[in-house]
């Protein structure tokens, strides 16, 4: 899609009777500029930024500069390199300030545009564009440049300093170089490794059957899908071998990650025990080992994490000056600052205890709805708190993992505000929010404001008790800013926002992209749970009708993301219409006729209260189970499921059909066998139908499995059906000897 240049007008322009006719200047502030000036030789970044103001102006005036390479120049023009600045203006850019720093200064020579380094060059032209020409850049695929014939600009005196000296943001944007730059984030470039790097730097493929001793040590066995053994130092020996092979092949990277697999599974070996006592914190031997590795590449930086079992700091220890701390915020609550909110209590504390034994501090945060990518994530109000807090706390270097090459709710304007308080955490973040806001969406600004700002009340009335976390579905907030009231507000709303800019395609594309996140949380708190049941419950009629409609309206929000490019629901790569078609079984299944409905059920094994769905009644109460354990699934920890049901009278049927999870990393697993049989007693049961699931797919990605058992026609009085666990997970699994899990919904009767 070719970039769209908006079809505004500069605020600060001059009137039209000042309009230049000379075809290589423009006219800024009444004198003409007609040259931009790099430092002969000048780098490649600076020389791009060149290049950059004089494409934007052009775009801008109908007029382009010309760039010259000089030693000397002759006034009245850009410069851009710290080669044109004075002593005066090069004290600006003191030794106090970090690398990226940059100034834009204006006097009777015309305009500076200097950085410490080149990069802070390019950032000032990109600042100059942005801030004082009106220039966005929204997205990777779309910006704003304004039309003028000649420009008015204030007098210019300002330095610009980094709050963090490693800034990067996970969102669509960051593979594209051009928007980076932009917006002053950072890639990957300095790093060569980049988190959860034990299996990169000793795969167990490699090692496990010849060095099993390498492995963590867990439940007595050694496991080759957890952490190493870190007590070993062949261990540290071969991290510090096989990291130099890397280092050799890439030398010019100068920030490497030697740090713990995606998992729990710490070793339990005797000598590891010792290292956590020793050190007060499991994180005490992941700094011992890191400091080892840092000793061996002193020229280089170490990172290892600080996350989940390490998050704590350690005592009697401190990590060396070349180790970085990966702080992450995994398990924290958005729907409060960190620091106002007592469920982070902990976390607050880790940090501080952290900070007391270094500055050398990479905070990784979570700033979007991971299993639901689409699910309204008003997350807005702690962006700036959280990120004050960061850098008020001494973290030097800050990665703010969104949706990574995903659209998600609202991602768009997230990426552009979190790249301005990453750059600056004191900017006035409502200000950005609303510029953001009424550029993009132009007539449908308001309805857009209005929907950011509902949701963002909503969950801010219920703060205290709603957590917002990174692990959510749409029925988790559907008591707070996801009622079924406010979703029909939300949908009036974006409905008001079509309408606006019905006669724009450009508009029109961007506000249905907007609305995609009400649509989904609609259709799956509507087929996931009974909140609709219960808000017209004296109303049926117009459940009924709405109801009725939503098969259109699933429809609609695929046809809606194939539009607007949206292409997946979760982090597991969950297209939309699978989850389309995922819906409409469900709503199949809800629509079956089911004998089980005047049939009496009674489980026989013991399923978990750990997560309550109303007992043996969730088999057949219609709300199918979701795609998180936590919905509608009826639950058995280290357990068989048998279940009977009782007719009361002889009944006739063919066949019995069921849903199993599947969800290896919340350790749960098909069943080994499921089966049906019949009685007329009660006491003596013939089975009519047997079938074992295939366990051969070890993929993580979660499902909903349905299992149909077909038998010929039988008339019995009761039903028992019955699902084998392997009661524990397997020797191949990371909980390997802990109980395992079944969960199973919705048994159906035909």
């Amino acid at each position: 899609m070719k970039k769209q240049t908006y079809r505004f007008f500069l605020l600060l322009i001059i009137p039209f009777f000042m309009m230049m006719s000379c075809r290589n200047s423009i006219n800024i502030n009444n004198r003409q500029v007609s040259n931009i000036f790099v430092p002969e030789n000048a780098d490649t970044l600076t020389a791009a930024a060149a290049q950059e103001l004089q494409q934007y102006l052009s775009r801008i005036t109908g007029k382009e500069l010309k760039i010259k390479d000089a030693a000397a120049t002759d006034g009245n023009a850009f410069y851009i390199g710290k080669h044109f600045l004075n002593d005066s203006l090069l004290s600006l850019l003191s030794d106090t300030l970090k690398e990226d720093a940059f100034l834009i200064v204006s006097n009777d020579n015309g305009i500076y545009l200097s950085g410490k380094n080149p990069t802070g060059d390019y950032y000032a032209v990109t600042t100059l564009l942005e801030e004082f020409l009106g220039c966005m850049k929204f997205n990777v695929k779309e910006e704003l440049v304004p039309k003028a014939e000649a420009i008015v600009l204030p007098e210019i005196s300002k330095v610009y300093n980094p709050a963090f000296t490693w800034r990067e943001e996970h969102f669509p944007g960051r593979l594209d170089k051009d928007f980076r730059l932009w917006h002053k984030i950072d890639d990957h470039s300095i790093w060569g490794l980049f988190v959860h790097t034990f299996d990169d730097l000793i795969p167990p493929d490699k090692y496990f059957d010849t060095h099993p001793e390498y492995f963590a040590l867990v439940n007595g066995r050694r496991l080759r899908d957890g952490q190493l053994c870190l007590s070993n130092p062949e261990v540290i020996n071969e991290l510090i071998k096989n990291l130099g092979k890397r280092i050799e092949a890439e030398p010019d990277k100068n920030y490497w990650s030697v740090s713990q697999n995606d998992c729990y599974n710490y070793c339990e070996c005797e000598n590891c025990k010792k290292l956590y006592e020793k050190y007060g914190s499991f994180s005490g031997a992941y700094i011992q080992m890191a400091n080892q590795v840092a000793d061996a590449f002193p020229d280089k930086i170490i990172s290892t994490l600080a996350y989940q079992f390490t998050r704590s700091a350690p005592e009697n220890i401190r990590p060396h000056d070349n180790v970085n701390i990966m702080f992450c915020s995994i398990e924290c609550n958005r729907s409060m600052p960190l620091a106002d909110d007592p469920r982070s209590a902990g976390f607050v504390r880790d940090m501080k205890n952290w900070a007391k034994i270094t500055d050398n501090i990479l905070a990784w945060d979570y700033v979007v709805q991971f299993s639901n990518l689409l699910t309204p994530f008003p997350n807005f109000h702690v962006l700036q708190p959280n990120i004050r807090f960061y850098r008020d706390n001494g973290v030097s270097m800050m990665f703010q993992q969104g949706s990574g090459s995903s659209w998600s709710d609202m991602s768009d304007l997230k990426q552009y505000l979190i790249a301005k308080l990453l750059w600056n955490p004191d900017i006035n973040a409502d200000s950005a929010v609303n510029r953001y806001i009424d550029l993009y969406y132009e007539k449908a600004a308001p309805f857009i404001r209005e929907y950011f700002n509902l949701t963002h009340d909503s969950l801010i009335a219920h703060q205290q008790e709603q957590s917002l976390n990174i692990y959510g579905f749409p029925v988790s907030y559907v008591h707070s800013f996801l009622t079924p009231e406010l979703l029909l507000r939300y949908r009036n709303i974006m409905d008001s926002a079509e309408n606006a800019v019905a006669d724009d395609s450009v508009l029109l594309k961007r506000v249905l992209r907007a609305r995609i996140a009400v649509d989904f949380a609609t259709i799956d708190i509507a087929y996931n749970s009974d909140a609709f049941e219960k808000f017209w419950a004296n109303d049926p009629e117009r459940l009924k009708n709405f109801m009725a409609k939503l098969p259109d309206e699933l429809d609609r929000f695929v046809e809606n993301c194939k539009i607007t490019g949206v292409w997946r629901v979760n982090e597991r790569n969950f297209k939309p219409e699978a989850y389309a078609e995922y819906i409409k079984q469900n709503l199949k299944r809800q629509q079956m006729a089911n004998k089980l409905d005047s049939a009496t059920l009674k489980c026989l094994t013991k399923y978990s209260p750990k997560y309550p769905v109303g007992g043996v009644d969730a088999l057949t109460d219609k709300l199918m189970g979701g795609l998180h354990f936590r919905y509608n699934w009826l639950g058995f920890e280290g357990e068989d499921m048998i279940v009977v049901a009782d007719f009361g009278r002889k009944t006739t049927f063919e066949s019995v059909s069921m849903n199993f999870l599947k969800d290896f990393v919340s350790w749960i697993f098909l069943p080994q066998e499921i089966t049906v049989e019949v009685s007329d007693d009660g006491t003596h049961y013939k089975e009519v139908a047997r079938i074992v699931p295939d366990d051969t797919d070890r993929k993580y990605k979660v499902l909903s499995v349905p299992y149909r058992l077909e038998f010929p026609k039988v008339s019995a009085r009761y039903l028992k059906v019955s699902a084998t666990s392997i009661k524990t997970c397997p020797p191949w699994h990371r909980g390997f000897g802990k109980p395992s899990w079944i969960f199973c919904d919705e048994i159906i009767v035909e």
